[in-house]
């Protein structure tokens, strides 16, 4: 069922926002908060899919070891398969897990928003939550033929959606394809909880309060709606942040803000996924002007 974050007192804005309670302790100073360098972009390669429709080019990250590591799904903002969302595959090899980024947009990158928005507006929500399908079906593929595991036994694997992606992710879950666990952060959401029973999967959603694409009003309604069809989700709002938070990149990154979703991230998928999260691997941009989320 939902569990929902605790509320604190938010002393930048004077209104209330929600954190998980296992993070709370992180509520620091930016200058008490140390980052590990991430992996640099291009530590991955590029890989070819074949969904319905032709060929679609993926970027695939994967841990220097041969262990029996997870895997992870990764689809793109609509800025698309740029250098930033790279990186956040790599920073997820460098934790253990084989990722995975489509090129929803096949070749295409939203080098300003208007043009990311354009290119948002194309894309065949059916056709990328049936290739997203195939990046999927394709880790478990290379898993097997590498013969990491006993007879019988599959790699795990989540999805993780970042703005449109996180749309795309929940899309995904919702459509019954094989995962363990789907993460969606600040995206549009379903509210209407007839459509959320077919979800099957533990489910994490991350959003800010003053994102004015997804009120807050609107993530409560998904939030009880998931409630109501008794899933296993959990929705966290973190304050004081708006859109795009998580993205070193953007204008609106906060850095607290990002660790505390990267760790919680993190810590989703070693609770789903049963492989441990090492390490610190966050966004390492200058930090902001604010103190916490």
């Amino acid at each position: 069922m939902t569990r929902r974050a605790p509320s604190l007192p938010d002393t930048t804005s004077g209104r209330r926002g929600f954190l998980f309670a296992g993070a709370a302790w992180l509520l620091v100073s930016l200058a008490s908060v140390s980052f590990a360098s991430a992996l640099p972009a291009g530590e991955g390669k590029m890989v070819s899919l074949e969904p319905k429709g032709g060929r679609v080019e993926a970027f695939l990250a994967r841990p220097p070891d041969r262990g029996r590591h997870p895997g992870v799904v990764l689809v793109h903002d609509w800025w698309g398969l740029n250098d930033q969302i790279k990186g956040v595959a790599d920073r997820l090899a460098g934790q253990g897990y084989v990722a995975i980024v489509p090129d929803l947009y096949r070749g295409k990158v939203g080098t300003d928003a208007g043009w990311a928005h354009q290119l948002s507006r194309g894309l065949d929500e059916k056709w990328a939550v049936e290739t997203i399908g195939e990046a999927i079906d394709w880790l478990r593929s290379l898993d097997a033929r590498e013969g990491r595991r006993p007879a019988g036994e599959e790699m795990p694997v989540a999805i993780w959606g970042i703005g449109m992606g996180g749309k795309l992710s929940l899309e995904t879950a919702l459509a019954g394809k094989d995962l363990q666990a789907a993460v969606m952060f600040y995206s549009d959401v379903e509210t209407d909880a007839q459509k959320l029973k077919p979800l099957g999967v533990p489910l994490l959603g991350i959003f800010a309060d003053e994102d004015h694409d997804i009120p807050t009003k609107k993530v409560k309604a998904f939030e009880a709606a998931l409630k109501e069809e008794g899933k296993d989700s959990t929705i966290i709002i973190y304050r004081s942040v708006g859109h795009g938070f998580f993205n070193e990149k953007r204008p609106n990154f906060e850095k607290t803000a990002a660790k505390l979703a990267w760790d919680r991230t993190l810590q989703f998928f070693q609770e789903r996924l049963g492989a441990p999260a090492q390490g610190d691997q966050s966004p390492a941009s200058p930090a902001s002007g604010r103190r916490e989320p």
